[in-house]
């Protein structure tokens, strides 16, 4: 597990004088960024990937309020799949009902909390099945739940608009043949705050962080 001990002092809140000594005075000082991988994945054997056109705001999902900014959802996603192409992967635009298999799906998700306790993990198909991506290629059903190799990860909610990503590999084999296995993940503390100019800029340097601190994701 790769992680970023200092920068989860304050991911999802923790916000005090004993990450960030003095007086917080602009939202850029809580962006945080944390990733996490599986430490023996085969990054290289991922040449394409496929994503949904949408970020899933987990509070809503489960059933939660959220205040959670969607304005900037495009540029999150765009910034995110530029990030997988500039690495060598080749995005697959799939059509409905799918008629190719990607290597792998790139999925991105959001929350917007006031500071509690929750596990980096979440249902599968509450949040992710309805997409039509997963038809016929995918074994996963309302049954299924995640995978993640780093799990237990427990980090403290704060209302910051923060942003997930993951990538999804169905290739690598669970502990339950009903999981969804993801081999790579960034958490963002605090991406879409402040004004629309400092979002767009947050957007672009957070994001590429998230890729910078993660070199093994290179195809090349």
């Amino acid at each position: 597990m790769q992680t970023r001990y200092a920068l989860l002092c304050a991911l999802f809140g923790a916000l005090s004088v004993g990450c960030y000594p003095g007086e917080i005075q602009t939202a850029a000082q809580t962006d945080l960024v944390a990733t996490f991988h599986k430490k023996d994945a085969d990054f290289k054997a991922n040449k394409t990937f496929a994503m949904p056109d949408s970020i899933v705001d987990i509070g809503v999902a489960a059933g939660a309020g959220s205040s959670f900014n969607h304005a900037h959802d495009a540029e999150i996603l765009a910034k995110v799949a530029g990030e997988f192409v500039a690495l060598g992967y080749t995005r697959v635009d799939l059509t409905n009902p799918p008629t190719v298999k990607p290597d792998g799906v790139v999925l991105v998700s959001a929350v917007s909390v006031d500071n509690y306790d929750i596990w980096y993990s979440y249902p599968w198909w509450g949040y992710w099945g309805w997409w039509y991506g997963w038809d016929g290629y995918w074994p996963y059903s309302a049954s299924s739940s995640w995978y993640y190799p780093w799990s237990p990860v427990t980090v403290t909610g704060y209302t910051t608009g923060s942003v997930f990503i993951q990538l999804v590999d169905p290739d690598v084999p669970p502990p339950d043949s009903t999981q969804a296995a993801s081999i790579w993940a960034a958490a963002i503390n605090g991406l879409v705050t402040g004004t629309d100019q400092q979002i767009v800029a947050r957007i672009n340097n957070n994001i590429h962080q998230a890729f910078l601190q993660s070199p093994y994701l290179d195809t090349h």
